[in-house]
């Protein structure tokens, strides 16, 4: 019974009323037309029903998908009006047609122009073929008729004045069987349900108009009834139509418009044809004499049937030639293809491979039978192609690439797209030889992270070392050679490039395979060593010990030295080990040349105990403050959100310190998280909903996967419209963090979420970072424009930021606004929203609601 769950409450509540009101009525409605007639008043009113039902989803459906659905929801518009007409003004008996009649018959024909629209909707529609089945289908049914002792010409019983409105009824049922019949027994996948539905709603209206009939020569309560309860039920099924119509457009492609066969409509059609020889055989037996009329219908029934034979003929072989023509034409642009197709069974045996393919697998001639795949890659290849290949759909996630043997030594590299129809099991490989590019492209990875002239991992490479996650003990070394000026005053640079280079040789003679050397630029270097603290230690006495013997080039003999800084990583991140093991190597150069400093593990924050954030949060030292971004008429439109850390021995920590202070301790994720949940928190108890937030990613690397999931897992959980949501971000967080940050960026913006870039303007490549990025607003600091106490300058380069922004269709907000002068300045050129310490800033939550109550907010 789950089918009665998708039917629309209204019309299940129609339903019940309809069936109740009409038990009501009907043995208080005459049967032959005299006096009030109740039933056709609630026939009225089941016909609004499904007419205001019809219009309400044809309101939320796109135009394309409307258009078939119009004609019932008018029709049932009409039926009402004429049931009105006839319920409210009665009559004597039966007196052939009127007003109402005219409106009820232009009402129950709707339904065949949305069989004609639906039909429209299916590709190689032969509107010839169209007419002729429905033709055959009218006849069939005429002649049923008629072979049935129900005389078309004269029907039996029938008043004088009324066998006309009795032959009405009769051909209208078959007019609308044969319709429906011809034109719905085909339609789209995605209206199959639909023109089911339709279908057993028409042959409702058929059932309706025989029983009318049947009234008119036999006034019975009985026939009275199947009339009513027939047209009830059809105009339901009209409406549950229209409900089960998708509400977008499925559109015109090949597999939208693909003919799908109604088992409903193929029966009635099948039906119709084979009850004509039933009824002749059943006439037959019962002895009976077939009527000319009936001899005539056969006739023309059996001529329609072999017209219609003739044209499918035609058709099918239009069709066979259409589709000879297709196959040569696609092989034709197939073996002209400098791209190899080929296509595979789920076995990876190929089937077919074009010309461009069997020269990129390395097959010589034609396709011969049980050729693998697989078998045609380098050995190590083999296994992980076939496992990505069955861990991913076709066309899903990123292409394959193989390595294809090629002479000699070398490999040809290849990149394969594949795609698959929906449950088949051949996929369709599209080929690309990426050999020079994949080689230029290591290339320029390999300069990207290397140093040019030692061939040493460069400092980009090393940074990307120092954020990836190691559970093993590490250190990194920093070190600066003594007295290297005086080589490149007196050899000259190429003698300190030749330096150089031996410096690095003997780096890697003291360090182990798996440790990391890079040249940071100059003649300072950098060393990760595998270990603790103490093994680094060891290890830069080593550096200076081996940095202690001579130096010779070009002849010249010099003594240069080193001076290391060492600091760990485990307890301290990428970014603050550097910062540490740097301000140990300057305290070794003050130190004296040749001298090693270890950097104390101590926190940023100097004196503070080890930070933990699940301790600060259930203690609650760990809180939100908010600054207030207002409009020019001082309404507070948005909210920055800033954690702050209450040390219990040095106070409040917020800003770079708290994020160093998490950095270090490899928290970084985790205060990001907890900021992202506990801001959402507290904006959804806000009064005023059309209050944004903003929230900032962390400075300089940012934790970039799974960032998208974490944002919308915080907006669910709160209940904040992801509108509502800003998230900020700095330049350098984008050229600092890794590759997989853009997407997630991408990700969050398509969820609703806004994304804001700050610092706008104090880039390196600002338009190409745009094109990379779509953002929807942008934060200018004002005092970052223009040198100290230059207001005049700074506003004048923000005039121009704001005419820039406001071009490019993005929210411009002016930050660092500490004065009147700076806020009138601000708002003359013409930035949206002000923020800084000369408007509400450092609010609780408590303190923000209470602001909110006034408008304007005081600055």
């Amino acid at each position: 019974m789950s089918w009665v769950r998708e039917v629309p409450r209204p019309i299940r509540w129609a339903v019940v009323l309809g069936i109740v009101g009409l038990a009501l009525t009907v043995p208080h409605s005459a049967p032959d037309g005299t006096g009030m007639q109740w039933d056709e008043l609630v026939l009225g009113a089941v016909a609004t029903s499904c007419a205001v039902g019809i219009v309400r989803r044809l309101r939320i459906m796109d135009r394309a998908s409307a258009r078939p659905w119009w004609p019932p929801a008018v029709g049932a518009l009409g039926f009402a009006v004429a049931q009105f007409l006839a319920g409210s003004f009665p009559g004597p008996a039966f007196d052939g047609f009127g007003v109402d009649d005219v409106v009820l018959l232009a009402g129950a024909t709707s339904p065949l122009i949305t069989c004609a629209l639906l039909a429209r909707g299916v590709s190689r529609t032969r509107w010839s073929a169209l007419v002729l089945d429905g033709a055959i289908v009218v006849t069939a049914i005429l002649v049923i008729t008629e072979l049935l002792r129900t005389p078309l010409v004269s029907p039996a019983a029938a008043p004088e004045d009324l066998r006309s409105l009795v032959l009405v009824y009769g051909a209208y049922a078959a007019v609308m069987l044969g319709g429906v019949g011809a034109l719905c027994t085909v339609s789209t996948a995605a209206m199959r349900r639909s023109a089911t539905t339709l279908i057993a709603g028409v042959s409702l209206q058929a059932c309706a108009a025989g029983a009318e009939a049947m009234a008119i020569v036999d006034p019975s309560w009985g026939w009275t009834a199947v009339s009513d309860y027939a047209v009830a039920a059809a105009l339901l099924c009209a409406g549950l139509a229209a409900h089960r119509a998708p509400l977008r457009a499925a559109g015109r492609s090949a597999r939208a418009s693909a003919p799908q066969v109604s088992a409903a409509g193929l029966s009635l059609v099948v039906a119709a044809i084979l009850g004509v020889p039933a009824a002749m055989v059943w006439g037959v037996l019962q002895g009976e004499d077939v009527s000319t009329a009936a001899l005539l219908g056969c006739g023309l029934a059996f001529v329609l049937m072999s017209v219609r034979l003739v044209l499918r003929i035609r058709e099918d072989g239009r069709v066979s030639e259409d589709l000879v023509r297709s196959e040569e034409d696609f092989r034709d642009l197939i073996e002209s293809s400098s791209d190899g197709i080929a296509i595979m069974d789920g076995g990876f045996r190929l089937l077919f491979a074009s010309p461009a393919a069997r020269s990129l697998l390395g097959i010589d001639g034609e396709l011969s039978d049980d050729v693998s795949l697989l078998d045609l890659l380098v050995p190590e290849d083999r296994e992980p192609v076939r496992a990505a290949a069955l861990a991913q759909a076709a066309g899903d996630g990123a292409a394959l690439h193989l390595r294809v043997p090629v002479e000699g030594t070398r490999t040809r590299e290849l990149e394969v797209i594949s795609s698959e129809r929906p449950g088949g099991t051949r996929r369709v490989l599209y080929l690309r030889d990426v050999t020079t590019r994949r080689t230029r492209e290591r290339e320029l990875e390999r300069m990207a992270y290397t140093d040019h002239l030692t061939g040493l991992p460069n400092r980009a490479l090393l940074f990307r070392e120092l954020g990836a996650v190691s559970d093993d003990e590490r250190c990194l070394l920093v070190l600066d050679l003594d007295g290297f000026k005086a080589v490149n005053d007196v050899a000259g640079h190429e003698s300190g490039d030749h330096l150089l280079i031996e410096v690095a040789r003997r780096l890697h003679t003291v360090v182990r395979d798996d440790d990391l050397v890079a040249r940071l630029g100059g003649d300072e270097f950098a060393v990760v060593v595998a270990g603790s603290v103490a093994d680094g230690e060891d290890v830069a006495r080593r550096i200076v010990d081996v940095m202690a013997m001579p130096f010779r080039t070009d002849g010249t003999t010099f003594a240069v030295g080193a001076s290391v800084g060492v600091a760990g990583l485990a307890s301290l991140g990428g970014q603050a080990a550097f910062r540490a093991a740097d301000s140990a190597l300057r305290e070794a150069k003050r130190a004296g040349k040749g001298c090693v400093r270890v950097s104390d593990d101590v926190l940023v924050l100097a004196g503070a105990d080890e930070m933990s954030l699940e301790l600060a949060e259930a203690e609650g030292t760990t809180t939100v403050r908010f600054d207030a971004a207002c409009t020019s008429d001082g309404r507070i439109a948005l909210v920055q959100a800033t954690p702050v850390y209450r040390h219990p021995g040095i106070g409040a920590v917020q800003g770079p310190e708290l994020w160093s202070a998490a950095d270090r301790h490899g928290r970084t994720a985790a205060l990001q998280g907890w900021l992202l949940r506990q801001a959402c928190a507290e904006l959804a108890t806000l009064p005023d909903r059309s209050v944004a937030l903003a929230v900032s990613l962390p400075p300089g690397p940012a934790p970039a996967v799974g960032l998208a999931r974490e944002v919308a897992d915080a907006l669910a959980e709160t209940g904040v419209d992801p509108s509502r949501f800003v998230l900020s971000f700095t330049e350098e967080t984008l050229l600092t963090s890794s590759a997989a940050l853009v997407p997630e960026l991408a990700a969050i913006r398509r969820s609703g979420v806004r994304l804001c870039l700050d610092n706008y303007g104090l880039g390196y490549s600002l338009f190409g970072l745009m094109a990379r990025v779509p953002l929807d607003m942008v934060r200018v600091e004002l005092p970052a424009l223009a040198a100290r106490d230059d207001t005049d300058r700074a506003l004048l380069v923000l005039a121009a930021i704001g005419r820039t922004t406001t071009d490019l269709g993005l929210v411009s907000i002016a930050g660092g606004i500490a004065t009147t002068e700076q806020r009138d300045g601000a708002v003359a050129a013409g930035l949206q929203l002000l923020h800084g310490r000369a408007l509400p800033h450092d609010l609780t939550v408590e303190t923000l609601t209470a602001l909110l109550a006034e408008s304007p907010v005081p600055a």
